[in-house]
């Protein structure tokens, strides 16, 4: 009698181990801290600190330029969730950390037509000089010098 059961708990072992390893998409659950509970007391209604989103991870869209993670909730009016990664709290009951990211960008020192000595910063997506041209038009020969050279 035992050997029976035995082998129908190998047997479903066996099964949850192909399972889970043919299904690719696992269900997590990620726990939220809610931007608005900081600001609480503005709102005429009761303001959780977190929430859950649970659901598969999917690829985030390439229009979001921060850091962050999408959940697929299902069907619905709402098919996904995109979280802000520095909201993220827990994922399947694990403390997240957002790994830290130094900023990738350089400081060149270009002279200007005048003899003035202006800093140019270059970053990923965003650029900036310290002339009076690039105060006003957001940007100047200068930036496109530093990215020249």
């Amino acid at each position: 009698m035992s050997s029976d059961f035995l082998l129908v708990d190998i047997i479903v072992f066996l099964y949850i181990i192909t399972y889970v390893d043919l299904n690719k998409e696992q269900i997590m659950k990620v726990k939220v801290r809610d931007s608005k509970y900081a600001k609480r007391e503005l709102y005429g209604f009761h303001i959780a600190e977190y929430y859950f989103v649970e659901g598969t991870q999917i690829e985030t869209p390439k229009w979001v330029d921060y850091p962050a993670m999408t959940i697929r909730t299902g069907p619905g009016k709402y098919d996904f969730r995109i979280i802000d990664a520095a909201n993220i709290v827990e994922i399947d009951y694990i403390a997240y950390t957002q790994p830290v990211s130094t900023p990738k960008f350089k400081t060149v020192d270009i002279k200007g037509s005048k003899g003035d000595i202006y800093k140019v910063t270059i970053g990923d997506k965003h650029s900036s000089c310290t002339c009076h041209a690039f105060m006003f038009r957001k940007s100047c020969k200068h930036i496109r010098e530093a990215i020249a050279a």
